[in-house]
């Protein structure tokens, strides 16, 4: 892959796995940028109740659902807001979760580029 939204050799896994039926992969994708987006609208509640548990778990929860498709980069931001989360201060999420839904997006624009238009979730698919 051209840049680095998307790790080549995770996707390239999931590639080779869903071989036989491709469609699968599209929904793989199709779902976890469904569910991505819909957990950061969680975030952003957590962090506006300052709910740093239910943060954290929102952040672990994103992180590890970003790398089984290779999001490496929005694992990343994850990662530094579950440590925020852990060590009560929030200060800096709302910039840090801007900057994980940018991640997201390249991710989105990346796997559409590779998988087709159908991988972008419907718009209020998931809630």
């Amino acid at each position: 892959m051209t840049n680095d939204s998307i790790a080549s050799d995770v996707f390239d896994r999931l590639q080779k796995a869903t071989t036989a039926d491709p469609e699968e992969l599209a929904g793989l994708c199709r779902d976890y940028l469904a569910e991505a987006h819909s957990t950061l609208a969680h975030l952003r509640s957590a962090l506006a109740q300052e709910d740093a548990g239910r943060f954290r778990d929102r952040a672990h929860y994103l992180r590890g659902s970003s790398l089984v498709v290779g999001a490496t980069t929005v694992a990343r931001c994850c990662s530094d807001l579950e440590r925020m989360a852990r060590n009560s201060d929030l200060r800096d999420a709302a910039t840090l979760l801007d900057q994980t839904s940018a991640a997201l997006d390249a991710v989105q624009a990346e796997l559409v580029k590779r998988l087709g238009k159908s991988v972008a979730p419907i718009e209020g698919s998931a809630a």
